[in-house]
């Protein structure tokens, strides 16, 4: 693996069946994430993106093909367990859909503490107080939502809380699945110059997820466009849209809306 390269992702398959039969939802995908590189995993919605990355944070169990962060085959269970302190600690993960992310009994504050205590970051109560209220300026979160609970926050609120969480250990890489699908027009734009922001300040790898391709344009680097479990074209983000190859991609930046 090349030494600029953070993750490699190689020929990763995950089937499910279902009534004897397999659905093939990630059929064969690779590709490599450098360091302090955005790379966007773009397509319609069951083409496989989200479980691409469940599969890199070790939520499901792959079909087969490797998977490797910062040099180790995290796709190894074994491997895995060996890394794992690292592996919590530097590979995050945002989901869609922040209502069931977070846990509704605990606070805020506690929510963007929980990695810092897991990975023993701060080594005093005062300064862990400290790192979470930095944390939630830095993400443009109110103090005074520091002791309240996310069903007492906006779905854009508690986006921030968990983007708040996400970046609180440091991580050399965040997968953002999908991160404003659910949350409003006019919330949209905030979180993604947020992201954008974010990334530009720590210098994450950073592995975006949607289906609007007018977001994937104005946030990523590289964009990888998924069809049926596969990627059917990848370039810089730039090269894609001037000349797009596959009809596919065609199709998905014709309904761009002006």
């Amino acid at each position: 693996m090349e030494e600029n390269v953070i993750l490699s992702v190689k020929n990763l398959k995950q089937y499910f069946e279902f009534k004897s039969a397999y659905v093939k939802a990630v059929n064969g995908v690779s590709f490599d994430v450098k360091k302090g590189e955005i790379l966007a995993l773009a397509g319609e919605s069951g083409c496989g993106k989200s479980t691409t990355a469940k599969c890199i944070m070790g939520l499901n169990r792959i079909t087969s093909g490797e998977i490797y962060f910062k040099g180790n085959k995290i796709s190894d269970r074994n491997v895995y367990r060996a890394h794992s302190k690292d592996i919590h600690k530097n590979l995050q993960i945002v989901f869609q859909d922040s209502a069931s992310a977070l846990n509704p009994k605990m606070r805020i504050k506690d929510i963007i503490a929980e990695p810092l205590r897991a990975n023993n970051i701060c080594t005093s109560q005062a300064a862990l107080d400290k790192r979470v209220e930095s944390l939630m300026e830095q993400t443009g979160l109110d103090l005074i939502y520091k002791d309240r609970y996310p069903y007492e926050l906006s779905g854009g609120q508690r986006q921030r809380a968990a983007i708040a969480r996400s970046i609180s250990t440091s991580p050399d890489l965040i997968i953002a699945d999908e991160p404003i699908a659910s949350l409003d027009v006019s919330i949209q734009a905030q979180i993604v110059n947020l992201f954008k922001r974010l990334q530009r300040e720590h210098g994450f790898s950073f592995i975006f997820i949607a289906h609007d391709l007018s977001v994937v344009k104005y946030i990523s680097d590289r964009t990888a466009v998924m069809l049926k479990g596969r990627i059917v074209e990848m370039a810089p983000t730039t090269e894609l849209f001037k000349n797009p190859l596959h009809g596919y991609t065609k199709a998905l930046i014709s309904a761009v809306p002006l």
